[in-house]
């Protein structure tokens, strides 16, 4: 005897196996992107409070910064002085207020809100050889997520 199975079985197996498979599943990080010339680079963040908690300084400290830079884990954007720089970022990041940062200088007083965000290159300061860190961080009461990246200078700049 042939035993068929219907259709509804057939339907709920594949629901049990797509819920097992989601659960398997992380969330990823936000993302943000860095804009310049014709060069991008998109990162998730090092690190990011899920729960909306500000992240410890173990969690996201200068080491996992100066390992991502070492290491090489950063998009690299070649620039030019006097030239734009855009950064934008994904909605939940605006939404938790955030402010880029070059080198140790943070680029703005207030949080930005937005999730685009252009500056522009100092004209006069140029590009160290070795490159400059951009970090973008999350967070208005303590920080909640970080990106990092590094501005280079520009082939045929010197």
């Amino acid at each position: 005897m042939v035993r068929r199975y219907g259709r509804s079985s057939l339907v709920g197996s594949l629901a049990v196996m797509c819920v097992l498979a989601l659960a398997a599943c992380e969330k990823p990080a936000p993302g943000v992107s860095v804009v310049s010339g014709m060069t991008s680079a998109h990162r998730q963040a090092l690190c990011w409070s899920f729960d909306g908690e500000p992240l410890s300084a173990q969690t996201c400290a200068q080491d996992v910064v100066t390992e991502a830079l070492d290491g090489g884990d950063v998009g690299r954007i070649p620039v030019i002085p006097g030239q734009v720089i855009g950064i934008s970022v994904d909605p939940v990041v605006a939404d938790a207020g955030w402010y880029p940062v070059i080198g140790s200088q943070r680029l703005t007083q207030q949080p930005v809100t937005a999730t685009y965000y252009r500056f522009t290159y100092p004209d006069l300061q140029e590009v160290p050889a070795d490159g400059v860190s951009l970090q973008v961080v999350a967070g208005t009461e303590g920080t909640l997520g970080l990106w990092v990246f590094q501005l280079i200078p520009a082939p045929g700049v010197e």
